[in-house]
């Protein structure tokens, strides 16, 4: 029987050995030819110097073999002599290495050293090609589908998952410890697509990587005790995630119920993607469009509940911008914004219930749409900040401020740029909620390298684009030009953010020139592109962007110019900043007024520059003294024309949505008649009658459309009256006796700028003629129908003021 501890791969010394006569003889110890490191780990060795096994472990240095003598070598440093003979057999190089026998020792071992390190690199090399992500194959080549584009689920398929694969949390560790000192900020960058998240420098993660042999450590226990449970785990989360999927993929019957007709839904898609996506980009519109058909497509089962939160939060955004043919009102708000303010909860309440973990690029759509929607209707308007910081932080938690392309092994083209015009949507968001409040913005002390979205068009690039075509000039208009220009100036406004909300002591004169400068330059430097387009031909509308592009800029230049105003009869150069005061302004209104003029209230509606701009004009021309010669008093019948034009716009909006907040709009009627008595156009009870007038008849046009309509009945039991219009002869107030009247008779008629709804007369009885004219019109009515307290509402806005 042969013995059993020999081994065929000896050295070949030992023979059969007769055990007749002779005393037992001493088992002669084999040589072990697998490393130290690969049999205390009871794995299979390639018994190379070092093995292939400790090189992709990451511990080479680790790796050594004990030779006859029981002498432990090194095998990082290449070949030992004792060890060249074992070597050149195992590579069948046995007659090699005897013809090199005749060479110096020296040399013959250097040469070796040589070989081995250059396997070492190539081996090294071979390891990093086989991560997750790596960009290139064993000859060079680049992998194919390293750039293709991720699906909507935007996960790898559970098949395509290796079993031998490291867990991932190990993996990222080791991949943490390799990454490049250019890239040190990036190794926590976790994730891939729009599921990813992103950790800071010192962050409890850096710990672990700080801390010298974890990382081989734990691969090699999970390699060598924790594989059983590793495979058993890896299972239960492929079905967790195949039951992700399925149920990602599940319609929302409560959501569906809220949808309206396909008709009206096209509609108010029509108008977001016309208006709304031309400055604020959200949706890559050929993609949206592709999913919009199959969603209404019978039997084509694309129903999943986040497309419907979307279209929800989309139609939510236009509800009231869009013209319906019959617009009702219940109480002081419009059906059209209590149809919205009802998708907004929904899909809320929808967006809130989602995973944080597992976010797709559709939820930070719906949340940005969401946020759209609140701003348009005004609703929750206390919230607008913190809402705005919340998107912020939550851009940051997912890297968004960070550039893509650093990770573009894990972040297809499309979702590079789709990251891009997403943290440029929530930046813009975020200054304008700054401004608004007079609050500091998140963005001022954060460190972001995003880059601005390219100048392109939706069609120019898609799902499958592997590589981005290059911007396209700043004076050819694309969908994507509000954005992409906006960055350049967002250091100057974020800047004067800072400035503005930190201690008014820091500001001097010279630094408000400094920076009116600066904000004319960046104004001068926009292009100017060709405005009158035809809507037949093109969807195309450069008013849009051309508009808010210069009214971000302009509003700067008012409060920065605001506190030297009262200062010029101290000092004659305050005058400067009177002037540019109302040209700003004045320049704000006239932006607006021609953009409402092709019939686009997008921004009308997404901003307060009515309210404020009307406040503005009317305090600047209020401080000049009466007669006075210069440029503003001389100009003061085209001021009070740009008010009467914030009066419109205000006007049409609370039409449309409603007058929940009448404050702001009786502080434009009142602004408006303070200016009147100040400028002399009217006497000071005229105008205070005038502007009272025209706050009640606006609520009068709402009660008109109520539903149900209002009877004649209800208003008669308030005590509600009012006159039919009067002659057009009595429409100039100056030429009546005011002193003789009661204060709360009106002495004129008033009619209205805007366009009257029609009007039911058994609903609306007091509008209609009925050959009275001398009917004193009674200012002091209860209003418990309209919903409000005149008198409340008018104290408090003096107050305001």
């Amino acid at each position: 029987m042969s013995d059993r501890s020999e081994s065929p791969d000896s050295d070949g010394e030992s023979g059969p050995h007769s055990r007749g006569d002779q005393p037992p003889a001493r088992k002669r110890q084999r040589v072990r030819l697998s490393c130290l490191e690969c049999r205390r780990r009871k794995l299979s060795c390639d018994r190379g110097f070092p093995c292939e096994r400790c090189i992709k472990s990451g511990t080479p240095d680790r790796c050594s073999y004990e030779s006859r003598t029981g002498e432990v070598v090194n095998a990082s440093a290449g070949v030992p002599p004792q060890f060249a003979q074992l070597d050149s057999r195992r590579f069948g190089l046995a007659d090699a290495v005897a013809g090199f026998a005749q060479r110096d020792p020296d040399v013959l071992r250097q040469d070796h050293d040589r070989i081995r390190r250059l396997e070492l690199e190539i081996a090294q090399l071979k390891t990093q090609l086989l991560r997750p992500g790596a960009s290139a194959s064993f000859d060079g080549s680049t992998i194919a589908g390293t750039n293709s584009p991720a699906t909507q689920k935007e996960e790898t398929s559970p098949q395509d998952a290796d079993p031998n694969a490291p867990r991932p949390e190990v993996q990222e560790c080791i991949d943490a410890t390799n990454a490049s000192d250019e890239k040190v900020e990036l190794r926590f960058f976790r994730g891939k697509g729009f599921r990813t998240r992103y950790f800071g420098p010192h962050n409890a993660s850096m710990a672990f990587v700080e801390l010298t042999g974890l990382c081989p450590f734990m691969r090699e226990t999970a390699d060598e005790w924790l594989r059983p449970v590793i495979i058993h785990d890896r299972k239960d989360r492929k079905r967790r995630q195949e039951d992700r999927e399925l149920m990602f993929d599940q319609p929302d019957p409560e959501l569906e119920a809220l949808l309206p007709t396909k008709e009206e839904a096209d509609a108010l898609v029509g108008i977001y993607l016309d208006e709304f996506e031309q400055i604020h980009r959200i949706v890559h519109i050929p993609t949206f469009k592709k999913e919009y058909e199959a969603y209404w497509t019978p039997g084509a089962n694309k129903r999943y509940a986040a497309f419907t939160a979307l279209l929800l939060a989309m139609m939510a955004v236009t509800s009231t911008v869009h013209t319906h043919e019959s617009l009702k009102f219940v109480g002081m708000m419009s059906s059209a914004r209590h149809c919205a303010e009802k998708w907004i909860k929904s899909a809320d309440d929808w967006h809130n219930n989602q995973s944080q973990k597992h976010r797709r690029l559709i939820h930070y759509q719906v949340a940005c749409l969401l946020y759209l929607a609140k701003r348009v209707n005004t609703y929750k308007k206390k919230r607008f900040w913190t809402g705005s910081g919340a998107l912020i932080q939550n851009g940051i938690a997912v890297g968004l401020h960070r550039e893509p392309s650093h990770m573009a092994n894990k972040i297809t083209i499309y979702n590079q740029e789709m990251r891009r015009r997403i943290w440029t949507t929530i930046q813009e968001f975020d200054m304008q909620a700054s401004f608004d409040h007079g609050l500091p913005t998140l963005l001022s002390q954060l460190h972001y390298d995003t880059s601005q979205p390219r100048n392109l068009d939706d069609d120019d690039f898609d799902e499958n684009t592997t590589e981005l075509p290059p911007s396209k000039p700043a004076k050819e208009y694309t969908y994507s030009s509000f954005q992409n220009l906006a960055r350049q100036s967002l250091p100057l406004r974020l800047e004067l953010s800072r400035l503005l909300t930190g201690p008014t002591s820091d500001i001097d004169y010279d630094q408000v020139i400094r920076y009116t400068n600066d904000l004319t330059q960046e104004i001068d430097a926009l292009p100017s592109w060709d405005t009158n387009v035809d809507p037949t031909k093109t969807k195309k509308n450069p008013l849009i962007a051309y508009t808010l592009l210069h009214v971000q800029l302009r509003q700067y230049i008012i409060p920065l110019h605001q506190p030297y105003l009262k200062l010029r009869k101290q000092n004659s150069k305050y005058q400067y900043s009177e002037i540019i005061y109302y040209n700003a302004a004045r320049d704000i209104v006239l932006l607006h007024d021609k953009l409402y003029e092709q019939g686009i209230r997008a921004l009308n509606f997404l901003r307060e520059d009515a309210l404020t701009t009307a406040i503005n004009l009317c305090s600047v021309t209020m401080l000049q003294p009466r007669g006075s010669t210069n440029m503003i008093m001389i100009n003061s019948h085209h001021t009070l024309k740009l008010i009467e034009k914030c009066l419109s716009m205000k006007e049409d909006r609370l039409l449309r949505c409603g007058n929940n907040e009448p404050w702001g709009y009786s502080i434009m009627c009142a602004a408006l008649g303070l200016l009147e008595a100040h400028l002399g156009t009217k006497p000071s009870e005229v105008a205070k009658s005038s502007s009272a007038e025209r706050f009640v008849n606006l609520h009068y046009r709402l009660l008109a459309n109520q539903e149900p309509p209002t009877s004649s009945s209800q208003l008669a039991e308030v005590g509600m009256s009012m006159p039919p219009p009067m002659a057009a002869g009595t429409s100039n107030g100056l030429a009546l006796d005011v002193p003789d009247r009661p204060k709360s008779v009106t002495p004129f008629a008033f009619t209205p700028s805007m366009p009257s709804a029609p009007l039911d007369p058994s609903s609306a009885p007091w509008l209609m003629s009925n050959g009275d004219t001398t009917q004193p019109f009674n200012l002091e009515p209860s209003l418990e129908l309209l919903g409000i307290n005149l008198n409340e509402l008018w104290g408090e806005s003096w107050e305001l003021g």
